[in-house]
């Protein structure tokens, strides 16, 4: 009778223990419903936990296109505010930390070296994970959003090599139409496909004080930097770089044209390998190079455009400490190789490197590695109506409908009608 008391007492006494255990509730709300990357989620949860038998992580998930919209506003506004959520760097950051929603990170990464493990371009200006100075989102994935891959075999064949510089890019692509090819395959009845890479342009031509007034409509864009960066698209334009088709074409039929040898180049993000895979033939054959430098003097010169998105820990969380706790093994190197393995490119340092990715995916990350600076694409960073903006006005350059200076004009009077967002 005493041993059945005394194995009473001792599971009560455990279940006592594992409910005490268990009173830490983390709250992480973000966009991954399914596939792959939820797997993986679901394992860092599970290892966390197992690691942390007093932190019971609760996942609130939400569709993306609900997320965006209504999902995470009304969580982030809510009574029961959660601990983590995810983001996109940019616009969204800055917005969530004026609002109070973001909790300043500095302290945390600074524990430990945290921040110093991540790749040094997350932390660049104008990667969007900073507020004045202050970082406030926790980078987990990169992504390039526009580089130009172009036909090995098509570049060979015609004794081409990756340019350096932007004249010997106008010398590819005039050597290109001499030769009766299409340089440039552009799918832009969105206008994004382009004006990403147009923004890009910009942003290694552009002065930095300026570039960011007219963006943010603390300024104009009619302005002698942006008409220079407009001046190289007219350029592209006058040597018959793009087809003729372009504004009439949409993305996904550009990117199976040049996937199917009918173009020498095609400017567009990381994106493109998975279709390249599933469309190419066993014969095609490309590469990639990032925008030549222009202006040698620009601080951006060798920038890389791309996205960062991440978690934020928010400013009311009940947990904080469990919070930065989770994140920082979120992102320890092993989680992050797993992550780099099943799709997702990481700001981790060495973990790209390391992890077994096909060659094309590592030349992205590669490339992210490397870069001095990461600028991220305007509907990301800034007000996404200015951007789609800027982003008409590169069109119209493009297709010879205006030249840099009247495209401007017009930009400005489109943002003046647009307020202030």
């Amino acid at each position: 009778m005493r041993t059945l008391q005394r194995c009473i007492l001792t599971l009560a006494a455990a279940l006592l223990t594992t409910t005490a255990m268990a009173q830490t509730e983390l709250r992480i709300t973000h966009a991954t419903t399914g596939g792959t990357e939820k797997e993986v989620l679901d394992k860092i949860v599970a290892d966390f936990e197992a690691a942390n038998p007093d932190i019971k992580i609760k996942q609130i998930p939400f569709d993306d296109d609900i997320y965006s919209d209504t999902g995470l506003i009304t969580q982030l506004q809510g009574q029961d505010v959660p601990d983590i959520y995810f983001q996109w760097a940019g616009y969204p950051v800055a917005r969530d930390a004026q609002a109070g929603y973001a909790m300043d990170l500095t302290e945390a990464l600074a524990s430990d070296g945290w921040g110093d493990t991540f790749v040094p371009s997350v932390w660049s200006d104008g990667a969007g994970t900073k507020y004045e100075g202050k970082p406030y989102l926790v980078p987990t994935s990169l992504d390039v959003t526009n580089t130009i891959w172009y036909n090995t075999d098509v570049f060979a064949e015609n004794g081409l090599t990756p340019p350096r510089t932007w004249g010997e890019f106008v010398a590819v692509i005039e050597k290109l139409v001499t030769a009766g090819e299409t340089p440039i395959v552009e799918g832009n009845n969105e206008f994004w496909p382009f004006g990403n890479w147009a923004s890009h342009i910009a942003a290694k031509v552009v002065p930095q004080d300026e570039y960011l007034a007219a963006f943010s409509q603390a300024g104009k864009f009619s302005t002698p930097g942006f008409e220079k960066a407009l001046g190289y698209i007219q350029q592209l334009h006058d040597i018959g770089a793009f087809n003729k088709d372009m504004q009439g074409l949409g993305a996904d039929p550009a990117m199976a044209t040049f996937i199917q040898g009918a173009a020498a180049m095609h400017p567009i993000g990381s994106w493109m390998i998975g279709t390249a895979n599933e469309l190419g033939d066993a014969d095609f054959h490309y590469a990639e190079f990032d925008t030549p430098v222009i202006d040698p003097d620009h601080p951006l010169k060798d920038s890389v455009i791309g996205t960062i998105t991440g978690f934020i820990i928010h400013a009311k969380a009940k947990h904080p400490e469990a919070a930065v706790k989770f994140l920082k093994f979120y992102t320890n190197y092993d989680n992050q190789i797993v992550r780099a393995e099943a799709g997702s490119l990481s700001p981790i340092k060495g973990v790209n490197e390391a992890a077994k990715l096909d060659e094309h995916t590592k030349a992205m990350a590669v490339m992210l590695a490397e870069a001095p600076a990461l600028v991220p694409p305007p509907d990301t960073t800034y007000p996404v109506p200015v951007a789609e903006a800027y982003y008409q006005a590169a069109a119209l350059v493009a297709t010879g409908e205006k030249s840099p200076r009247d495209a401007l004009a017009w930009l400005d009077e489109t943002v003046a009608v647009i307020g202030k967002q």
